[in-house]
């Protein structure tokens, strides 16, 4: 049995870093999960009281990034504040209109609008909307570090 309890796990795993670019799948929750089951049906002595805390704190840090990241970095490219709602609804609908383009697509797409609806030019308007692309990415590529960081030292403790 505790064969099939791994095969679930690693598939939450798998899972989860899918998740970094299919938006319906929630990325280091799902990592988290796995750790959950590793943990209460596999081996709950493993993983220890500091690995916990960490794993709450990147599972909730990673959530946060994936709201925020785009609209904060389009706040600093000079995007309004209704700029980074934008962001967040585009990373949210788009990849339901568009699969997993949408989520690159989504928040440059939202953003450049909303800016353009408030009569700034093209130029800001994809300025800002570039700013938004590189906050997702950048917030991506930091949501992977995190999770990568977790499964090695879920690695370490469990081996």
């Amino acid at each position: 049995m505790e064969v099939l309890w791994w095969i679930l796990v690693l598939i939450l795993f798998v899972a989860g870093f899918l998740g970094l670019l299919i938006p319906v799948l929630p990325d280091a929750p799902l990592l988290f999960v796995g750790f959950l089951l590793y943990h209460f049906l596999i081996d709950s002595d493993a993983l220890n009281w500091p690995f916990w805390v960490a794993a709450v704190i990147v599972t909730a840090v990673t959530v946060l990034v994936d709201y925020v990241a785009g609209g904060v970095v389009a706040r600093s490219y000079g995007g309004s504040r209704i700029s980074v709602l934008a962001a967040v609804v585009g990373a949210i609908l788009f990849p339901f209109i568009l699969g997993p383009l949408g989520i690159l697509v989504g928040p440059l797409v939202a953003v450049v609008l909303v800016e353009l609806i408030q009569r700034k030019s093209w130029q800001e308007a994809l300025r800002v909307g570039w700013g938004t692309l590189v906050g997702f990415l950048g917030g991506l590529f930091f949501k992977g570090l995190l999770m990568i960081g977790m499964l090695i030292w879920f690695g370490i403790l469990v081996v």
